[in-house]
């Protein structure tokens, strides 16, 4: 797979100069703040769309009168269309036009514009807090790269240098909103740089470590899913392996589904109406099956907990692929994280069921987690990341590492035999509209240091 050239400082030694590393210091503790700030906003919409108060969303949606799914929706459509018509309209020729992640990260100019990318973060997490099927740490990964651009800008940093640090924002906004410090410097590592070298290591590791523990401040430190530590079995070591194939497979084509909805979407005036339809429909649907609605994390907490019939679970997992295929080939953003998470464990819960009856030796959960880690490795192509992102996202212990790791494992190896693109590649340059197509950038001999020749 093509990977950005993002070159290690000379003889391999880390930076030591000053405003490197003051703005890798700055953009990790922007990024903390940012995530925390936009969680709460993200916890205000879900409160005062669905009218609930102490319980989860997923309880809050399911509480709720189907008129009010149905109607809540169809104003999260018709403000995704307004909004993102005039981001990517009128306000684009006044604050210039979007480009993601990914994109600025493959450009050689690598720059990201805070305040045009802060207010598409904003409407994104609006339009998920009232229930599309979009996850939820696209909008802070993408302020935090922004961040992390302008502060590279203002220190006079070479075009590496800022590529890089974008990068580190970028996993330091999914580190600070999942409380995952450890996962998110290996997502920038292994999903968005490609390279596990030195000098690429300790700036990652250092912006997620201090933007969780700025986030801290803001929304404290739990941990995203409730999951009892397990000893491992034969029964779920062995399901590993034969559902990992089943896993990568199913990964491709949802990488490719995610690659077909960023095409062609639609624009001007037909993006208002496009995003209304879609997420009403979608508001229909969430009648029958309000676990649809929002980023997948009630569905997640579901399956790990051994709830479900299979019936549901297999309509889940048909269903909310396609929701969120569905909310991108409308116009809408939004990040896909939590979304792959909630697909793989859906489909490993749905495998899991007659695996456990001829072959009992572990919780249901477990067969969840385990399927969950075969599909989302593989549709990031990053097995390493995966694994410590499951592992920090539920406190799971290491009873389950081995099945775990294994099924991320063959998984990835699966999918790469079939299709090399990962969610965040595919179809790079038509994730934002108007953004250039971006290139892989020519090498250069920059040194990380700052140190212009």
């Amino acid at each position: 797979m093509l990977q950005p050239n993002v070159p290690d400082s000379p003889g391999g030694q880390v930076s030591l100069a000053p405003r490197f590393w003051a703005v890798v210091l700055l953009t990790g503790i922007g990024a903390g703040l940012a995530g925390g700030a936009l969680t709460l906003l993200l916890y205000l919409v879900q409160h005062t769309a669905f009218g609930y108060t102490e319980a989860t969303f997923l309880i809050g949606v399911e509480r709720a009168p189907w008129w009010r799914r149905l109607l809540v929706l169809f104003l999260a459509g018709l403000i995704a269309g307004l909004g993102w018509w005039l981001l990517r309209g009128p306000v684009s020729r006044r604050l210039g036009r979007a480009s993601g992640v990914s994109a600025s990260v493959w450009s050689p100019d690598g720059r990201m514009r805070l305040r045009r990318t802060a207010l598409d973060g904003v409407l994104q997490i609006v339009i998920v807090g009232m229930g599309a099927s979009l996850g939820r740490e696209g909008a802070p990964r993408e302020v935090a790269a922004a961040i992390g651009s302008r502060l590279s800008e203002l220190a006079g940093l070479t075009a590496e240098q800022r590529r890089l640090i974008i990068a580190c924002g970028a996993g330091a906004g999914l580190a600070a909103v999942y409380d995952v410090p450890f996962g998110g410097a290996l997502f920038t590592l292994e999903v968005l740089l490609g390279s596990l070298s030195l000098p690429l290591v300790i700036p990652a590791a250092v912006t997620s470590l201090l933007a969780v523990c700025a986030a801290w401040v803001v929304i404290g430190d739990r941990p995203v899913y409730t999951f009892p530590a397990l000893a491992p079995s034969a029964s779920v070591i062995v399901f590993a392996v034969v559902a990992a194939p089943v896993g990568g497979v199913a990964a491709v084509g949802f990488v490719r589904l995610v690659a077909w909805s960023r095409r062609s979407r639609p624009t001007g005036w037909r993006l208002p109406l496009a995003t209304t339809a879609v997420f009403t429909a979608i508001g229909a649907l969430a009648i029958p099956f309000p676990e649809l609605l929002g980023n997948g994390k009630g569905p997640v907490q579901l399956v790990l907990d051994g709830s479900g019939s299979l019936g549901l679970l297999v309509a889940l997992t048909v269903l909310k692929p396609l929701a969120t295929a569905a909310s991108l080939r409308s116009g809408a953003s939004g990040g896909l994280f939590t979304p792959t998470l909630a697909t793989g464990t859906l489909l490993g819960a749905t495998l899991g069921i007659p695996w456990a009856a001829l072959w009992p030796g572990s919780a249901a959960g477990a067969y969840a987690l385990v399927g969950g880690a075969a599909f989302l490795a593989a549709a990031l192509q990053a097995p390493l990341s995966t694994v410590v992102l499951l592992l920090e996202l539920t406190h799971a212990g290491t009873g389950l590492l081995v099945p775990i790791a294994l099924a991320a494992v063959l998984g990835t190896l699966i999918a790469r035999l079939i299709e090399p693109r990962s969610t965040y590649t595919a179809g790079l340059g038509e994730a934002a509209v108007g953004a250039p197509d971006p290139l892989p950038p020519p090498s250069s001999s920059e040194p990380l240091d700052g140190d212009r020749k």
